[in-house]
C-alpha cells in the first residue's frame, strides 16, 4: 500500500506527463534530419563512389580472367580427352622403344662388321704373304731348274 506521500508524488509525475503529452509546442527535426543527412553525403559520396568504381572494376576484370581460364580449361580437357593424341602418344612409346632395340642392334652389328674386317685384313695379309712365298718358292724352284739351253743354229 502507497502512502499519502508517495500517491501525492505519483498524481504529481502523472499530471507533468499529461502536460508535457498535451504540449503542442512540436519541435520540427525534419530541417535538421535533412540537413544531417546532407552533410554526411557530402562527406561520404565521393570515397564511396571511388570504392563503387574500383569494385565494378575488379569485378569485370575478375569475369574476364574467369572466362579465359573456362576457355582454356575447356582446351586442355578437350585435349585429355582426345582419342586420338592418347592413341599417338602410346605409338610413340611403342616406337621409341623399337628405335633403341635397333640403337643396340646397329651397335652390336657394327662392332661385328669391325671384327669381321679385321679378321678379312689379317686374313688377306697372309694369303698375300702365302701368294709371295710361293712365287718365291717357284723363282727358286725356276733358278734350281736352271734354264734351258738355245741352240743356235738350226
Amino acid at each position: 500500500m502507497m502512502t499519502d506521500i508517495e500517491e501525492a508524488e505519483l498524481k504529481k509525475i502523472q499530471s507533468h506527463i499529461e502536460k508535457h503529452e498535451s504540449n503542442n509546442d512540436e519541435v520540427d527535426f525534419s530541417d535538421a534530419a535533412k540537413k544531417l543527412a546532407e552533410g554526411l553525403l557530402s562527406i561520404y559520396q565521393l570515397p564511396l563512389e571511388q570504392v563503387h568504381k574500383e569494385l565494378n572494376e575488379a569485378t569485370n576484370k575478375q569475369e574476364a580472367l574467369i572466362s579465359q581460364m573456362q576457355i582454356e580449361n575447356k582446351k586442355l580437357q578437350e585435349t585429355f580427352e582426345s582419342v586420338n593424341l592418347n592413341e599417338m602418344f602410346q605409338t610413340i612409346k611403342v616406337y621409341q622403344g623399337k628405335l633403341t632395340l635397333m640403337k643396340k642392334e646397329m651397335a652390336l652389328i657394327h662392332e661385328r662388321t669391325f671384327k669381321l674386317k679385321k679378321r678379312a685384313s689379317r686374313l688377306q695379309q697372309v694369303k698375300q704373304k702365302e701368294a709371295l712365298n710361293k712365287e718365291q718358292e717357284i723363282r727358286r724352284e725356276q733358278e734350281l731348274i736352271g734354264k734351258p739351253a738355245v741352240n743356235e743354229g738350226k
